[in-house]
């Protein structure tokens, strides 16, 4: 509704066009579970739309009769009254921007009102809850570093991406996107790793479930802001950044790692196969025990002995240990972080005998220490008082799974998991469980392992090695276990001996802190000449690598711990997770029997010192470069399917891009002509894989047409759309212009109007909404008839214009298979040879090219390849 004597004017008609345009709104999230997406209109869409000329001026005009409208200051109200005059303008009201501009308790900044100001205008009837319900698509909060809020569930907040990645028996794992104009949440002074800058804006948000949701939520909360209070941040711990209520919904907001966890990191990642490999990933993940140290002994902002705490994780296992890109490009040039505070508690050092805090929480079995264990039913709910040295076993544990997969691969990690379970059921305990120890002693399967890879150590397993006999063994022990502090520090000690031993510096080995990777065989020639490999690791790692016992289980049972492997009662939780990227294995060097040996030979002397020479001039030009487009393939893509549809948590390259495809109406025409049953299978897979990208980003489902029927298939599913095109018949000759104006009939005589949605499921009608912009997949060979498609695309693009169309508002893509020039050269002049100037909507690419460029060469300037 606007003004009655405004109601039709085109300047107040064109700001509700544009406010209901994907130009204008952004989608975060809100309603009553948190879990609604809600439209908003960020402050600065909003200045960019008055910034326009005249538009502020011509739209109080509209609004204000010639008595008020020079009392009113166009510069006055963009300064301080912009938000509210939009929201006037919203409900019919905006004349009475006139009494705003009068009070500074009706400023912008005073927004949102829950209550009714003092100072609001009185109307016959009332408006102000008619304000108070228009104004929250205009008042998105910032979201802020420590933030500690509640909001009410009319509070829209500036999440414009949220997908689960993970779920525990306590709380949702979200990946979140926060809108950059409102993403306070990194601290002041805190500076993204170029590696990262992708993913500044990216969050975890961890949702709990509503059973106990609340003493989760401030189990976990308290844990994160003890570690925060004590004035030193430590890299070794996730990132909290905040916690908010909304409505019933409980959330922290930390950080996102880009890796996944240690799991997912040896399941995707070949071992270290190098000497240098093995030092700098045992180096990295040596730094969690920092974590656990700080954990263990939190010291406050002041001396008091009252001020220092000390804590207890109780579930560190790989899953809780998240992984980091590095700066290079060695997969083991990344960084290792203690994760999932949910279970881990405080207390003061001087605190009292037998406090409640010492009390067991019940974290993952599989991973606990004896002192943990319940072997019988009447102690299964029963609390037991532990100590810090909990943790240590449990990183202990860790420590001994990750040095079999570094010395023989995953699936030996999975089969010591089952040789575990086995001897577990044969002395007697319950099925399915993969823990450590019985009856207080390590379990065979447990010593037996160590045992081979203490006694068959190829060169670059030295470290793994020492890691077993120096530090795992004595974390492992049933009595005393060393202190989190000590591991740490002799942890450092081992990799500074190889380091002399092995004259190479793991500080040499990882990429630089701009983001630069140094080159390697230049650090190795600096940093040490050829090496002696110590006699007794002469053979080579095929001539001495034992057979395993027992066949190796299928890869499907290597699945994170299930819910049931946490200890009863308390609820399983787990921490965001993310699949790492599959890691390309590296070459083994070859080392012969007592013969000095060089994995990477120096090169010439001219060539390093070349290298040595032209290093910061080769940095600066790297700075100066244009930042390269991601690619993906057809055949990557369908691999990140399988791990997404598998696993759950896969993580798609460049997936910030989807980001452009949202709120979009997605449609796909296949040209299923006589020439194209040729091609079927490939038709199949590339619509397999753009709509299974796509199918989250069109809330009316996506919608696939044909050239030589009739035929409609909406649906949310990629199967159902190749199911279509499997039982499809291929016959004819295309007539491509009149299926094209067929199609799109419908959406050209909505252009410039508004749609009104259907009413929700509670029977609230939602406003008005401007028509969705619209993506448009056509796959062909172009040998359809000879009619003019290119004149069809004009007399659109007209239209376009005379409806004040944003370029965007249409993308058209067409995706070529063959190869015949006569086809290339017609799809060629639909692209870039129509004249279309700013408004060019068309775009052209090859079936198996860069799929990227298919879903946004016609919508984004930097994927389309036209020439300039």
């Amino acid at each position: 509704m606007v003004d009655a004597y405004a109601q039709h004017d085109d300047t107040v008609q064109a700001f509700h066009t544009w406010k209901c345009s994907s130009e204008a709104q952004l989608t975060g999230i809100g309603g009553p579970k948190f879990e609604t997406e809600c439209s908003f209109i960020p402050r600065s869409n909003l200045e960019n739309f008055f910034k326009r000329p005249r538009q502020l001026e011509n739209l109080l005009d509209a609004v204000l009769n010639s008595r008020e409208r020079p009392a009113v200051d166009p510069n006055y109200v963009r300064e301080h009254y912009l938000q509210s005059f939009a929201i006037l303008l919203c409900i019919g009201e905006g004349h009475k921007i006139h009494y705003f501009q009068q009070y500074n308790s009706l400023r912008d900044q005073k927004l949102p009102y829950r209550t009714r100001p003092d100072d609001f205008p009185v109307n016959i009837p009332d408006r102000f809850e008619a304000f108070k319900n228009a104004q929250w698509q205009f008042c998105a909060p910032k979201l802020e570093y420590g933030m500690n809020d509640r909001f009410k569930e009319e509070d829209i907040l500036p999440i414009i991406r949220k997908e689960e990645i993970g779920e525990g028996g306590s709380a949702l794992i979200y990946k979140i996107v926060v809108d950059e104009s409102y993403n306070l949440l990194r601290p002041r002074g805190h500076i993204v790793p170029n590696r990262r800058c992708q993913h500044r804006n990216t969050f975890v948000l961890k949702t709990f479930r509503p059973a106990e949701a609340e003493e989760n939520y401030k189990a976990e909360r308290d844990a994160y802001m003890q570690l925060k209070w004590g004035g030193e941040r430590t890299s070794h711990i996730i990132a909290y950044y905040g916690s908010f209520i909304h409505g019933n919904s409980y959330n922290l907001i930390l950080e996102y790692a880009d890796q996944g966890t240690l799991e997912t990191f040896m399941q995707k990642t070949m071992s270290p196969s190098t000497i240098e490999d093995s030092l700098l990933f045992w180096d990295r993940l040596f730094d969690v025990t920092h974590g656990i140290m700080t954990i263990h002994g939190k010291i406050g902002n002041t001396c008091s002995a009252s001020q220092i705490f000390k804590g207890i994780h109780q579930d560190i296992k790989p899953t809780n240990i998240l992984v980091f890109g590095g700066n290079g490009t060695s997969p083991y040039d990344c960084r290792f972080k203690v994760a999932d505070l949910g279970l881990t508690h405080f207390r003061p050092s001087i605190s009292q005998p037998n406090d409640p805090s010492e009390l067991d929480a019940f974290g993952t079995r599989a991973y606990s220490a004896p002192e943990n264990f319940r072997s019988h039913v009447d102690t299964a709910s029963s609390p037991l008082r532990i100590t810090q040295a909990v943790d240590i076993w449990s990183i202990g544990c860790v420590f001994s799974e990750v040095s079999v997969w570094a010395r023989h691969g995953w699936k030996r990690v999975v089969e010591y998991r089952r040789q575990r379970k086995v001897e577990i059921e044969n002395r007697g305990g319950g099925k399915g469980e993969h823990i450590f120890h019985w009856d207080g002693n390590l379990l065979d399967a447990v010593n037996n392992i160590h045992h081979v890879i203490l006694m068959n150590a190829t060169a670059k397993d030295h470290i793994t090695r020492s890691v077993l006999d120096c530090l795992v063994n004595d974390m492992l022990q049933h009595g005393a276990r060393p202190t989190a502090k000590f591991v740490f520090e002799k942890s450092k000690r081992l990799i500074k001996k190889y380091e002399k031993d092995f004259e190479v510096s793991v500080v040499g080995l990882v990429g630089n802190t701009n983001g630069d990777m140094n080159d390697l065989d230049e650090v190795r020639t600096r940093n040490r000449s050829p090496r002696q490999v110590p006699h007794d690791y002469n053979h080579s790692r095929q001539e001495r690598e034992p057979p395993l016992e027992e066949p190796l289980p299928p890869d499907d049972d290597s699945t994170p711990s299930s819910p049931s492997s946490r200890s009863q009662p308390s609820p399983h939780r787990h921490h965001h997770k993310s699949t790492s990227q599959t890691s390309q294995p590296r070459s083994i060097g070859a080392i012969g029997s007592g013969s000095p040996v060089s994995p990477n030979p120096p090169p010439p002397p001219s060539t390093a010192a070349n290298i040595h020479d032209n290093s910061s001039q080769q940095h600066i030009q790297q700075h100066q470069e244009e930042p390269v487009r991601p690619t993906l393939s057809i055949d990557e893509g369908h691999i990140w399917k399988e791990k997404k549809k598998n696993l759950g948590n896969a993580v798609l390259p460049g997936d910030e891009n989807l980001t452009s495809c949202n709120r979009r109406d997605h449609i796909f025409l296949v040209d299923n002509s006589a020439t194209m049953k040729q091609y079927s299978k490939e038709i199949e897979r590339v619509i397999s894989l753009l709509a299974y990208m796509l199918k989250n980003y069109d809330k009316n489902g996506l919608d696939l047409f044909f050239t030589q029927t009739l035929t409609k298939v909406n649906s949310h599913r990629s199967s159902k759309l190749v199911t279509a095109i499997q039982q499809m018949p291929f016959q004819g000759i295309s007539d491509m212009r009149g299926r094209l104006q067929n199609i799109l009939q419908e959406h050209i005589n909505r252009f410039g109007t508004l749609v009104q949605p259907s009413r929700t499921r509670f029977g609230r009608q939602p406003d008005p909404r401007a028509q969705s912009p619209l993506s448009f997949y056509i796959l062909t060979d172009a040998k359809w008839q000879p009619t003019d498609v290119g004149g069809f695309i004009k007399d659109l693009v007209q239209t376009m214009i005379a409806k004040h169309c944003p370029k965007e508002h249409v993308a058209i893509q067409f995706i070529r298979f063959g190869n015949d020039q006569i086809s290339i050269d017609k799809l060629d002049k639909l692209d870039h040879g129509l004249g279309l100037g700013g408004m060019d909507i068309v775009d052209h690419t090859y079936w198996n090219g860069n799929v990227w460029k298919m879903l946004l060469g016609a919508l984004n300037d930097w994927y389309d390849d036209d020439p300039t």
